[in-house]
C-alpha cells in the first residue's frame, strides 16, 4: 500500500470510525437492555447539532479553557496517524514514547481546562482523572514496552512486525492485551471505573471535566474521546493479531474491524451488567493491569 493510499484510508477512518463505534456501543447496550435505542448514526447528528450551537464561557476562564479542545483534537489526530490501530501500516511511523507523551499531553490539556473556570466539580474530576492516569498510563506504557523489548525497538512498525513465536507468543500477547484492555477502560472512564451515563456530578470522572464546555468546544471534546476510544481499542486489537497466522493487509484490516466490533459488544455487556466500583477499589483493580504489564516485560526480558 502506497503512502498516499495509507494516509487517505486513515484520514477517512479518523473522520468516520470514532463516532460510528460509539453508535455501535449504544446500539448494543440498547439491545441488551430491551430498548429501541438511538439510531446508529445518532453520534454524528449530535456532533453536528453541537457545532451549530453557541458557546457559554465562564467569565473566570482564561486561555487554557478555550485552547484545550483544539490541543486535544490535534494531539489525538496525530496519535491516530502514527498508531497502527486499523491493523495496517500507519502513514506516519510512530514511536512508543512519543505515543505516550502525546496521550499525556491531551490528558493534561483537558485537566487544565477543567481547573481553569474554577468549577468545584471540574476540579474533582481533574483530580480523579490524574490519580487514575498514574496507574493506567503506567500499565499501558509498560505493556507496550514488553513488545518493544521483544523487538529491540520502540518504533511501532518494528514492534508489530516482530511477531513472537509459538507458546511464547500466546503468553506475551495475552499479558499485553489484558493490560492494554484494562488500562484503556480506565483511561476512557468506562465501566467499572466510571459510568459514562451518570448524571451525578460528585461521582463523575471524565464528564465532570467537561461540564463547562458547550457548543463547538463540547463537540470537539466528545469527538476527541471517541477518537481516543477507537485508537486504544484498535491498538489492543493489533496486539491480538500477533497471535494469529500471517494475514494480508486486507485480512488484517477486516480482522481488526471484527475485533473492534467485539470490543464494542464487550463494553456494552460490561456497562449493562457491572456496577461502578467505589473510588477506593479502583487502585486495587488497576494493580492487576500494572502487574500483567510488568510480568509481560519480565517474560520479554527473559526471552530476549
Amino acid at each position: 500500500m502506497s503512502w498516499l493510499t495509507s494516509i487517505a484510508v486513515y484520514v477517512l477512518h479518523i473522520v468516520a470510525a470514532p463516532l460510528l463505534l460509539i453508535g455501535v456501543i449504544r446500539m448494543f447496550k440498547a439491545k441488551l437492555q430491551g430498548r429501541q435505542g438511538p439510531p446508529l448514526l445518532q453520534p454524528f447528528l449530535d456532533i453536528a447539532k453541537l457545532l451549530g450551537k453557541g458557546e457559554t464561557v465562564s467569565s473566570t476562564s482564561f486561555w487554557a479553557f478555550n485552547s484545550a479542545p483544539i490541543v486535544n483534537i490535534a494531539t489525538m489526530t496525530a496519535v491516530a496517524l502514527m498508531t497502527p490501530w486499523l491493523g495496517i501500516a500507519s502513514p506516519i511511523g510512530g514511536d512508543l514514547f512519543l505515543f505516550a507523551y502525546l496521550l499525556v499531553l491531551a490528558k493534561f490539556a483537558v485537566s487544565l481546562s477543567a481547573l481553569d473556570p474554577g468549577s468545584s466539580f471540574g476540579a474533582i474530576g481533574a483530580g480523579r482523572e490524574t490519580a487514575i492516569s498514574l496507574f493506567s498510563e503506567t500499565a499501558m506504557v509498560a505493556a507496550l514496552a514488553a513488545l518493544a523489548l521483544h523487538a529491540h525497538s520502540s518504533s511501532f512498525p518494528v514492534m508489530f512486525a516482530a511477531a513472537p513465536p509459538g507458546l511464547y507468543s500466546a503468553a506475551l500477547t495475552g499479558l499485553v492485551a489484558t493490560a492494554l484492555w484494562m488500562a484503556s477502560m480506565a483511561d476512557l472512564s468506562r465501566m467499572p471505573f466510571d459510568d459514562p451515563t451518570t448524571h451525578l456530578e460528585l461521582t463523575m470522572i471524565h464528564e465532570a471535566q467537561i461540564l463547562e464546555n458547550s457548543g463547538r468546544n463540547l463537540a470537539l471534546m466528545q469527538f476527541s474521546v471517541a477518537l481516543r476510544t477507537v485508537v486504544l481499542l484498535g491498538l489492543t486489537a493489533r496486539v491480538v493479531l500477533l497471535v494469529l497466522p500471517p494475514l494480508s493487509s486486507l485480512g488484517e484490516y477486516l480482522t481488526t474491524i471484527l475485533l473492534l466490533s467485539a470490543s464494542a459488544g464487550t463494553i456494552a455487556v460490561c456497562e449493562t451488567t457491572l456496577v461502578r466500583l467505589r473510588w477506593r477499589g479502583l487502585p486495587n483493580l488497576l494493580s492487576f493491569a500494572v502487574s500483567a504489564a510488568m510480568v509481560a516485560c519480565l517474560v520479554a526480558a527473559l526471552r530476549g
